[in-house]
């Protein structure tokens, strides 16, 4: 008997915890982060908007900001896993001296208001920073 309610005790917390790891996942995934997105990066940028659409597991980004004066256009595709956003980048109106194309990385915050992390092209890095102002 004390074997059989070691093993269903076992088994109750297993399901417990794997319930509970699947509905972690789903809820960070549920987070909304369509919509509005303005850029502070830091002070030289400004006017910066970006627009995150997502399809299921599909991200769809178009991104407009000045950096110092100058006018930079982007849009990206990739995925979304978790609280993590991966896409790649094309530049349709570049700085010059700026790469064209490269990759974004960010993670979403918990409470679902900023997307912070890096972008990745031919070989430098630098940090990305959202803030969601529209619904």
């Amino acid at each position: 008997m004390e074997l059989a309610m070691k093993k269903y005790n076992s088994l109750t917390l297993l399901f417990v915890s794997t319930f509970l790891a699947v509905f972690s996942v789903s809820a960070a995934q549920t987070k909304n982060i369509n919509g509005l997105w303005e850029d502070v990066n830091n002070e030289h940028f400004k006017n910066g908007h970006m627009i995150v659409s997502q399809d299921k597991d599909a991200i769809y980004i178009t991104h407009y900001v000045e950096f110092k004066g100058l006018p930079l256009v982007e849009y990206g595709i990739g995925s979304r896993s978790g609280n993590t956003i991966e896409y790649k980048v094309k530049v349709t109106q570049a700085i010059p001296g700026w790469t064209t194309e490269g990759t974004h990385t960010l993670a979403l915050s918990n409470d679902g208001t900023q997307l912070v992390g890096y972008y990745s092209s031919d070989g430098k890095t630098g940090p990305l920073k959202f803030k969601k102002i529209g619904k």
